[in-house]
C-alpha cells in the first residue's frame, strides 16, 4: 500500500479520535439515592493527630442543588432559616435582641451582588456586561446570574478540635462602611456558641472581585470550610454544551490546574485535592466563581480541596450538580481568601495572578502543548482588537491569513520535499526490484540514488516534519475559538455570534469546498494515484461533518486557512509542471537502466 495513503488515513484516525475524545456524548449513569448526601473523613495536612476534617459535606449540612429539601428550599424563599426560630440567630441565647433574615443588592459598575446575612454569604452576582442567551430567556432577567435558585453560592463551616460552627443557619448582624479608596465594605457579625464571629466583604469597583476576611474569637485553633457553589444556570444558547463544561478546577501551589468535569465525578464519588493551594474555582464554558488563597505566599493557602459527584438529571443524564469544600486553616483565629465571580476575561484573570487565567485548562491530554500557544493566540487576537479597532470576525481572519503567510516556508519547504521524493520513487522502485534478494547491494544502490538527487535516507521524515508544526496550532485555535468569552455574542456579517454555529450553514460549505480545492490543486502534474484522490474527496467531507455545527468563527478561521493556502498549492503546481516526473525509471551505477 502507498505510504502516502497509509499517512493519510493515520492523520484521519488521528483526526477521528482526537475530535471523539474531545467531544464525547454524554454517557448514562445510574442515580444513586442519596449518594449527594454521602461523607467521609480524612485528616487535613498539617492538622493536630487528634483533629478530623469532613472531607465532603455530611447531610445534612449540605445538600446538592437540586437535591435540597422542600424545606430548605421554602425557608429561603421565605427568609426563615431551617430549623431556627425568626429572627433569632443560631447560637445566640434567647431573650437577647433577635436579627431579621435580610437579604441586599450591592451594586458596582459591572455587577450586583446579593448578599444575604443568613450564612453572611453571597446568594448571587448578576452580570450586567452580559446577556442571558438562553433561548426563551424572560426579559424580566436579561443578564447572566451566576447564583442558583434557593441556594447560596457560598457555605461557611468552622471545624474546632471540640466543636463546629455551621454558619449558614447564623443569622448575622451587618454593618457599611467603605475602604480607604472607596469600595464599599459589608461587614456581618454574630455570636456562635460563644464564639465571635466577623466576616468582612471589600468589593473592587473596577472588577468582579471582592476581598472576604473573617475572624473568630473565643475559639482556639481549627478550619474554615468553605463550600463552592454546587452548579450553574446555564445562560447560553447551547445549554447542553454549556454544562458539559461545569467542572471544578484546582491549583496547587507546585503544579499546573488541574481541572475536574462534573460527568467525571460519579454520583457519590468523593475525591481530594491535596494542598497547599492557591485556588479552587468552578467554571462554566465561560464564568467563573473562584476562592482565591490571599497573598502570594502561602500564608492563607488552602489545605485541600473535597470533591463530591452528584446527581445525573434529565433525559440525557447530563451531570449538572456536584459539591465542593475548600479547607483553610485559621491563622490566630483568622481567615482569608478573594472572591472572583464574573466572566473568563484573559485580561481580568491575569490581572489577578496566581495562574487564575489558566483556570479553563486547554486541550485534555495536549494541555501541556496546547495551554501555552492558547495564551499567545488569545493574547494575540485580544492586541490586534484593541488596537486595530476592527471587529474579531476580521481579527480571525487576519490571524489566519498572517499565520498561513509566517508557515509559507516551512510548507514550501516540505512540499518540495514531496516533489523530490515523488521524482525519486521510480528509482527507488526499480532498485528494489533488481536487487530484492540481495541486501547489502540494495542498500548500496538506493544510497547511491538519494546522493544523486541531494537527498539522504532521513529526507522524506525531515520534509514531513514541518507540515505537522502547524497541527499544534490549528488544534490550539480549535479550543480558543470555542471557549474564549470575548467571542460570546460577537456578530459578524450574517452572524449574530461567531461563538454559536452559522445559522445558514454557509461557513461549513466554504471551508469543505476550500479544503477540497486544496487537495485538488495539491495533486495536479503529479502521477494518477487512485488511493490520494480518494483521500482528496474523503478528507474534506470528514472535516465538514464534523464541523458543520461547532462555532462559526472556528469555521471561518480554517476557510481562511485553507484560500490562504491555495496560491502556494498553485505555484507549486506550476513547479511541477516544469518539471515533469520521468516516464520510466532509471538506475544508474551499478543498476541497470530501463528505457
Amino acid at each position: 500500500m502507498d505510504k502516502r495513503l497509509l499517512l493519510a488515513l493515520a492523520l484521519s484516525a488521528l483526526v477521528i479520535i482526537t475530535f471523539t475524545y474531545l467531544f464525547p456524548p454524554p454517557p448514562p449513569r445510574p442515580h444513586v439515592p442519596g449518594a449527594a448526601d454521602s461523607a467521609h473523613v480524612a485528616a487535613v495536612p498539617g492538622a493536630p493527630a487528634t483533629s478530623l476534617i469532613p472531607t465532603a459535606p455530611a447531610a445534612p449540612a449540605r445538600a446538592l442543588a437540586g437535591a435540597a429539601p422542600a424545606a430548605a428550599a421554602a425557608a429561603s424563599t421565605s427568609g426563615t432559616p431551617t430549623g431556627t426560630p425568626t429572627g433569632t440567630p443560631s447560637g445566640t441565647p434567647s431573650g437577647m435582641p433577635s436579627t431579621p433574615v435580610d437579604t441586599i443588592d450591592l451594586r458596582t459598575p459591572l455587577a450586583v451582588y446579593r448578599m444575604s446575612n443568613l450564612g453572611a454569604a453571597p446568594v448571587g452576582v448578576t452580570i450586567l456586561d452580559y446577556k442571558n442567551a438562553r433561548p426563551g430567556a424572560s426579559p424580566a432577567n436579561p443578564y447572566v446570574d451566576l447564583g442558583l435558585p434557593a441556594v447560596p453560592m457560598l457555605r461557611y463551616r468552622i471545624i474546632a478540635p471540640h466543636d463546629t460552627l455551621d454558619l449558614e443557619s447564623t443569622v448575622f448582624q451587618l454593618a457599611r462602611s467603605s475602604a480607604p479608596g472607596g469600595n464599599p465594605v459589608l461587614t456581618y457579625s454574630a455570636t456562635v456558641r460563644g464564639a465571635q464571629v466577623t466576616i468582612a466583604y471589600t468589593f473592587h469597583q473596577d472588577g468582579y472581585l471582592a476581598t472576604v476576611r473573617g475572624e473568630i474569637h473565643g475559639l482556639e485553633g481549627g478550619y474554615l470550610l468553605a463550600d463552592l457553589p454546587d452548579g450553574f444556570v446555564s445562560h447560553e444558547a447551547d445549554t447542553l454544551d454549556d454544562q458539559r463544561n461545569f467542572a471544578y478546577v484546582v491549583k496547587a501551589t507546585r503544579s499546573d490546574p488541574q481541572g475536574t468535569a462534573f460527568s467525571k465525578l460519579d454520583p457519590g464519588e468523593t475525591k481530594t485535592e491535596p494542598g497547599p493551594i492557591s485556588w479552587a474555582a468552578i467554571k462554566s464554558k465561560y464564568f467563573v466563581v473562584g476562592l482565591l488563597a490571599a497573598g502570594a505566599d502561602t500564608a492563607h493557602a488552602f489545605a485541600e480541596v473535597d470533591l463530591l459527584g452528584g446527581p445525573r438529571t434529565g433525559t440525557s443524564k447530563t451531570a449538572t450538580t456536584a459539591a465542593a469544600t475548600a479547607v483553610q486553616p485559621l491563622r490566630d483565629g483568622a481567615f482569608a481568601f478573594d472572591l472572583y465571580a464574573g466572566p473568563q476575561e484573559w485580561k481580568r484573570l491575569h490581572a489577578l495572578g496566581r495562574d487564575f487565567e489558566n483556570v479553563n485548562p486547554y486541550g485534555g491530554f495536549f494541555h501541556v502543548l496546547t495551554q501555552p500557544l492558547a495564551t499567545l493566540v488569545v493574547r494575540t487576537m485580544i492586541w490586534m482588537r484593541a488596537h486595530l479597532n476592527i471587529s474579531y470576525g476580521w481579527v480571525i481572519i487576519i490571524f489566519g491569513v498572517t499565520v498561513r503567510l509566517l508557515l509559507w516556508p516551512l510548507n514550501q519547504r516540505a512540499m518540495r520535499s514531496n516533489i523530490k521524493m515523488q521524482v525519486l520513487q521510480p528509482e527507488l522502485q526499480a532498485v528494489q526490484a533488481k536487487y530484492k534478494n540481495d541486501q547489502a547491494k540494495l542498500q548500496e544502490a538506493m544510497m547511491k540514488v538519494y546522493r544523486d538527487h541531494g537527498m539522504s535516507p532521513f529526507s522524506p521524515v525531515a520534509g514531513c516534519l514541518p507540515m505537522l508544526i502547524p497541527m499544534p496550532i490549528l488544534l490550539t485555535v480549535f479550543f480558543v475559538l470555542r471557549n474564549t468569552i470575548e467571542f460570546r455574542g460577537v456578530p459578524f456579517l450574517w452572524l449574530h455570534d461567531i461563538s454559536l454555529s452559522d445559522p445558514l450553514y454557509l461557513l461549513p460549505l466554504v471551508m469543505g469546498l476550500s479544503a477540497y480545492l486544496v487537495s485538488w490543486i495539491g495533486m495536479r502534474n503529479t502521477p494518477p494515484n487512485p488511493q490520494t484522490k480518494m483521500m482528496s474527496y474523503m478528507f474534506p467531507v470528514m472535516m465538514t461533518v464534523m464541523l458543520f455545527r461547532v462555532s462559526a468563527g472556528l469555521n471561518l478561521y480554517y476557510a481562511v486557512q485553507n484560500l490562504a493556502t491555495l496560491p502556494q498549492q498553485w505555484l507549486l503546481s506550476r513547479e511541477r509542471a516544469k518539471n515533469p516526473l520521468p516516464s520510466t525509471p532509471r538506475v544508474q551505477g551499478r543498476g541497470v537502466s530501463s528505457a
